[in-house]
């Protein structure tokens, strides 16, 4: 260590392996290691126009697969694996099945359907065409093809009801890509509520700019890679309607984000750096206010018990009022003189004809009888 300290060459010559090392290090991993590696970006989608039906549901967005040169059967197979480990309720495609320069034959058709039919997604799977999808008439029948046969719906500019097996929901809104697509932004949003949260869906990013601000929230976009191999101060891959919007987060009039995502193939070349491929996961938070519950309506007796007493001493207290609500009732027909009996109703009598019987058994030595009725008694003994 003494003679590293002392020699400035040596610090000089390790100082550079180990720059040399980092470079060696970081071009092995963009060529051979960093475009099978998948990552997951989770973001959070917030807003009051979210209905509660739809809190925490999550939406998987991948892109460009780019099947065929560089990413092939088992590398798909990997991603189909970790797309199904995330468990989403909603699946969306942004386009670009195939890598531009693959062939589109009948083996790899057959195992693109199989790949992506596996893939699981219990709210529903949704596409749209990129730019290598309409390359000829022919891929763009194949792609077709694959993807409804594997359970996506294909959103070609028009909207779609979001629901979580309920009323409520949020819209998704699919474009064609804005290069070589039939792009209809009208047609797209004809039926778009703008009470909805809308989320919209195109391949190429620069579309963003195109659509209308006021019915849209979200944007999700791919084509660009991230610019696959990105330096800083630039990238290797820019395609077109991917310049003015390259990759990352983006702002768009003020009014909605435009989010780019890296994609999960490559093209050109099989290399990545600071462009990690990926998909992402989006889950849904609703900021409505919750319900207001209507109060449910009390007997009376609860409303009059004493919040301080306990619970049993309130259950008590409509027994113990019972008895005293029923006493003026009964108090007439017990304090009523006896000589008034006899003009009480024939419907009452048998009631009260009990008590002069029995207080003539208890005292027989008080009758109450007239004394003409005491002479007509003598003359007949």
């Amino acid at each position: 260590m003494k003679k590293i300290k002392d020699n400035p060459l040596m610090q000089i010559v390790i100082l550079l392996a180990a720059i040399v090392g980092i470079i060696l290090f970081l071009f092995v991993d963009s060529f051979e290691f960093a475009p099978k590696r998948i990552t997951r970006r989770n973001e959070t989608l917030a807003d009051i126009r979210i209905p509660r039906q739809m809190d925490d549901v999550t939406i998987l967005f991948f892109s460009d697969l780019e099947y065929g040169t560089f990413l092939k059967e088992e590398r798909l197979d990997s991603f189909v694996k970790t797309v199904n480990n995330a468990s989403a309720d909603i699946i969306v495609f942004g386009g670009d099945l195939y890598e531009n320069d693959a062939a589109v034959d009948e083996e790899s058709v057959n195992v693109l359907k199989t790949a992506l039919k596996s893939i699981k997604a219990p709210l529903g799977k949704f596409a749209v065409y990129g730019d290598n999808d309409h390359k000829s008439d022919e891929a763009l029948a194949s792609v077709t093809d694959i993807l409804e046969s594997s359970g996506f719906e294909i959103l070609n500019n028009r909207s779609v009801l979001l629901h979580n097996l309920d009323s409520q929901s949020v819209t998704l809104v699919g474009l064609d890509n804005g290069l070589n697509g039939a792009q209809d932004i009208a047609a797209a949003y004809s039926n778009v509520s703008p009470d909805s949260y809308v989320i919209t869906v195109c391949h190429t990013p620069d579309t963003a700019k195109k659509v209308p601000a006021d019915l849209t929230d979200y944007f999700l976009s791919g084509h660009s890679h991230g610019g696959q191999v990105y330096y800083i101060f630039g990238a290797t891959y820019t395609p077109a309607m991917a310049t003015e919007y390259l990759r990352g987060k983006h702002n768009i009039s003020d009014k909605f984000t435009l989010d780019i995502t890296n994609g999960v193939g490559t093209a050109v070349k099989d290399e990545r750096f600071l462009s990690y491929a990926e998909f992402a996961v989006y889950t849904l938070h609703s900021t409505a206010p919750l319900p207001t519950p209507s109060p449910s309506p009390t007997p009376e007796a609860e409303e009059t018990t004493d919040p301080a007493q306990s619970p049993e001493e309130q259950t008590e207290q409509p027994a113990e009022e019972a008895p005293a609500e029923e006493v003026p009732y009964e108090e007439p027909a017990e304090v009523i003189p006896e000589e008034t009996v006899p003009e009480e109703p024939a419907a009452q009598e048998p009631a009260y004809e009990e008590e002069p019987a029995a207080a003539e058994e208890e005292t027989p030595a008080e009758p109450e009888q007239s004394s003409e009725e005491e002479t007509s008694e003598d003359n007949n003994g």
